[in-house]
């Protein structure tokens, strides 16, 4: 089984953090972004969120009849409050990835702003299982932005749209990826990002 992929890694360059969908816990809006948050025609509304320490902030936003952990495509909003920069969270994520490699196909690609000092790693990874329908492939588009919360808090904003596909899905998936991919970039680089506050 894939380990779950996306994560914010600023501050004191956390570990990754993930919990998919804790059920019987009910979801807080903790960032002041209830949704639906929209991305290519698509409406994506709050379905998980966690504050699993005093710095890290997370929520995940589906399109309706999708569910966790199994999605097709998801929203990431994440918000650390630090004072590392877009490239200290970058930097650690691509360590991340690197580590993925040992198990997972990983391929990514960094793409800078200077006009924004925002950065977007661009990223494929996968893994194909002897039972095909266990084999899973997923593109994230990373965005990283250093912003100040409307509440005051200072840190790194990571937005984050991911697709996935199982099984006999995936070699479909790659394809339209070939032609889609670009425009998938540019429209998470263009997306208006959320204005943050922080509920105590």
């Amino acid at each position: 089984m894939i380990i779950p992929f996306i994560s914010l890694v600023a501050a004191s360059l956390l570990a990754s953090v993930q919990g998919f969908g804790q059920s019987g816990k009910p979801v807080v809006d903790y960032l002041g972004i209830p949704g639906p948050i929209v991305l290519q025609k698509k409406s994506y509304q709050l379905a998980w969120s966690s504050h699993p320490d005093a710095s890290l902030y997370k929520q995940e936003y589906l399109v309706s009849g999708d569910a966790l952990p199994n999605y097709q495509s998801m929203i990431t909003i994440d918000f650390v409050n630090t004072s590392a920069s877009v490239d200290d969270a970058v930097g650690a994520k691509l360590r991340e990835l690197e580590q993925l490699k040992k198990t997972l196909d990983v391929r990514y690609e960094v793409i800078g702003n200077a006009a924004t000092g925002e950065k977007i790693i661009d990223c494929l990874l996968g893994q194909s299982a002897a039972d095909d329908s266990k084999s899973i492939y997923e593109h994230d588009v990373y965005r990283f932005k250093s912003v100040t919360a409307k509440s005051g808090q200072k840190g790194i904003l990571l937005y984050a749209l991911s697709n996935r596909a199982y099984g006999k899905d995936i070699q479909p998936f790659l394809t339209r990826l070939k032609s889609e991919r670009k425009t998938l970039i540019a429209d998470v680089a263009k997306a208006p990002l959320p204005d943050i506050t922080i509920k105590k």
